[in-house]
């Protein structure tokens, strides 16, 4: 276990919870989205310019890892018992 990062072991769980090609369209989506708000916030080719692919593929991969992560963490119990009327 101590040969992996978090990110490793989360890129794992995403091939068991999506399809390749769900993870290849979610990708692409992610990485131009990611283009769009670079761009919008640092200047016109700036996610072209500051950033190899090879980065631009790991800020894309964590950012989905954590999109997931979202989707599918368990909700937290409700602090107020429900009430029917």
């Amino acid at each position: 276990m101590g040969n992996y990062t978090r990110d490793d072991l989360d890129a794992k769980a995403l091939r068991r919870l999506l399809t390749e090609d769900q993870i290849a369209t979610l990708s692409e989506l992610i990485e131009r989205a990611s283009a769009i708000m670079f761009d919008a916030v640092a200047g016109d080719g700036s996610w072209q310019a500051e950033f190899t692919r090879e980065q631009k593929s790991t800020i894309c991969q964590r950012i989905i890892v954590r999109m997931v992560g979202e989707l599918f963490k368990p909700e937290e119990p409700s602090k107020r018992s429900s009430i029917l009327h």
